[in-house]
């Protein structure tokens, strides 16, 4: 057997010679298939030979599942999570719902409520229009929420949203 590829250098070389003997001895063009087969084989061993390290396909290994990391009530100490890398809350949820509840609500002359936390101002204010009787807004630090809520509940969940957002990363 003939060595086809011993003067390639590169692998574009070793392409370009391959083409050259494809052309003149596959069996489409008056070639063998005995011949064709040991060209084809020739060709892999020498495209394994000048393949760069780098350049080889790795080893397939199965993907692996990282492993779980358990939410913890109680917060951590300020440091940054090894899975995403924005802080950790300071305050565990629980703990700013806790005092959440534990704030009264102060009734305001025009029907509206009031709460003030950790110099949050939340006010919830009632809709104006005869139309949507019993709807509220979230008004947050003087700013809007963007919706009205159709009941009390989602009106006063949607505000604890809000606080819960800006506090959570703040020493209380």
């Amino acid at each position: 057997m003939a060595d086809w590829f011993a003067h390639c250098r590169t692998l574009e070389e070793a392409r370009l010679e391959y083409r050259r003997l494809c052309f003149e001895h596959h069996p489409d063009h008056g070639g063998s298939t005995e011949m064709m087969q040991r060209i084809n084989v020739a060709y892999e061993r020498v495209k394994q030979r000048l393949a760069a390290p780098h350049l080889r396909p790795a080893s397939r290994s199965r993907w692996q599942r990282p492993a779980r990391v358990r939410p913890r009530d109680v917060a951590p100490e300020r440091a940054s999570s090894p899975v995403d890398h924005e802080p950790r809350p300071v305050h565990s949820r629980a703990y700013i719902e806790r005092r959440w509840r534990d704030t009264p609500w102060q009734p305001l002359p025009n029907g509206s409520k009031q709460r003030s936390l950790w110099g949050h101002t939340i006010v919830l204010l009632q809709h104006p229009s005869p139309r949507f009787e019993g709807a509220w807004f979230v008004l947050f630090d003087n700013n809007f929420s963007p919706y009205f809520y159709m009941t009390w509940d989602e009106a006063e969940r949607a505000a604890f949203e809000l606080l819960y957002e800006q506090v959570k990363y703040r020493e209380l």
